[in-house]
């Protein structure tokens, strides 16, 4: 059956479910089968995530007769959009660029700690602790750039706040499975290659170098500009929300 008969064949109530869907996956380019609820303080089951998967063939269909594709990880419960002409694309800053990959980092060390367990929580204090540790920058950024490149990552379902304010230190925040769609492997290793030819890192010999000949100090130097985040081909994110506004419209009503 094709696409426009099995719109047909859904309910009322499941044609307006599969209009809002839609147009969820335009908005954050990904789902996750389990989210963070803020009010049960627990990772629940998410119901778009299995509104997908209930007519999979339908999504897929209609999504590919407008250039898009549904890419659907099932072991690590990921769905993400991806358009296949290169569209659509999301260009991040500095700030939500290094973000990214410090979180990608934590993620796998964390996964790899503990392999039982199916989520990754950790304190702002952790994520700038491991910034500086990679030498991304030798300084606290501005708190306005840290909230709204952690703002833009709650929107895009690649992180979940569990409590504390975004500005908060001790603040603790749930890193989605989805952030390994949105920086693959490669995608880490051309962001390292980026970081060094902008040379965040003094090279072997500069006057950087300890008094003793130890190990350089990390120094922050002009950094990248935007950065193209990949989804999982290595494509940039395929998201109709290149344009949104920094601003975030669901500060102050909790996490989903």
């Amino acid at each position: 059956m094709d696409w426009p008969n099995q719109y047909l064949a859904l309910t009322d109530a499941e044609k307006e479910e599969f209009a809002r869907v839609i147009s969820l996956l335009f908005e954050r380019t990904f789902l996750v089968r389990e989210e963070w609820d803020g009010k049960q303080r627990r990772l629940v089951g998410n119901r778009d995530y299995r509104f997908v998967e209930r007519h999979l063939e339908l999504f897929h269909e209609y999504l590919k007769a407008g250039g898009f594709e549904l890419q659907l990880d099932g072991r690590l419960g990921v769905m993400a959009l991806h358009n296949r002409f290169g569209r659509n694309r999301i260009k991040v800053d500095k700030y939500t660029t290094y973000l990214l990959y410090t979180l990608r980092l934590l993620y796998e060390e964390n996964m790899e700690r503990v392999s039982t367990r199916r989520e990754v929580v950790v304190s702002l204090q952790e994520i700038l602790a491991k910034w500086f540790a990679l030498g991304l920058m030798d300084r606290r950024p501005p708190s306005q750039h840290i909230g709204q490149a952690l703002s833009r990552l709650r929107r895009l379902h690649v992180l979940a706040r569990v409590e504390g304010s975004p500005q908060d230190l001790d603040s603790r925040w749930m890193i989605y499975p989805s952030i390994v769609r949105a920086v693959p492997d490669e995608r880490i290793n051309h962001l390292y290659e980026q970081m060094q030819k902008a040379e965040l890192w003094p090279a072997s010999g500069d006057s950087g170098a300890g008094e003793n000949g130890g190990a350089a100090k990390p120094v922050h130097r002009e950094p990248p500009g935007e950065e193209e985040v990949g989804d999982g081909d290595g494509d940039a994110w395929d998201s109709e929300a290149g344009e949104e506004s920094w601003d975030d419209a669901s500060e102050g009503e909790g996490d989903a």
